[in-house]
């Protein structure tokens, strides 16, 4: 009885560092837009290489947002999301600095807004100065993927 307990506590070892060998990885990017007004949108894209579900705070010059009201984020491999966007005025030679945390759980409380509970699973930053042609240069705001947990 003994032995049984202990293969059977190896294999439970075994596949809890097998999940985590395997776990998804996720990836944002921001997609810039210009309106016809001028103004400048710049849209939070998702994706992940497994099936997840996260919620995402997005943030950037004088916005904080919590994407899709807080609800969890459902993304399946080999589809991105478009789940955010905010749009703003911005001059030539202006510092953009957007973060994006995603995290387990929803967000759905004004509290969780400005600070967050919990870990985030991952932490993304874009850092970029505003081009002469009024544009942030695009791999600036380029995807990165980062393992979740």
């Amino acid at each position: 009885m003994r032995r049984a307990l202990i293969v059977l506590s190896a294999l439970i070892l075994n596949a809890s560092l097998l999940e985590r060998a395997w776990a998804a990885q996720a990836c944002a990017w921001i997609v810039e837009s210009v309106e016809d007004d001028g103004a400048h949108k710049f849209t939070l894209n998702l994706s992940a290489d497994a099936p997840t579900s996260v919620a995402a705070r997005f943030s950037g010059p004088g916005f904080t947002s919590i994407s899709l009201g807080g609800d969890m984020i459902q993304l399946d491999p080999g589809q991105p999301k478009d789940v955010d966007n905010e749009g703003f005025d911005v001059s030539a030679g202006d510092d953009l600095h957007f973060e994006v945390q995603l995290f387990d759980h929803s967000l759905a409380s004004l509290e969780e807004l400005t600070n967050p509970t919990g870990k985030p699973l991952a932490v993304f930053t874009f850092d970029a100065k505003v081009g002469a042609d009024d544009r942030a240069p695009p791999p600036a705001l380029a995807k990165q993927c980062k393992p979740l947990g």
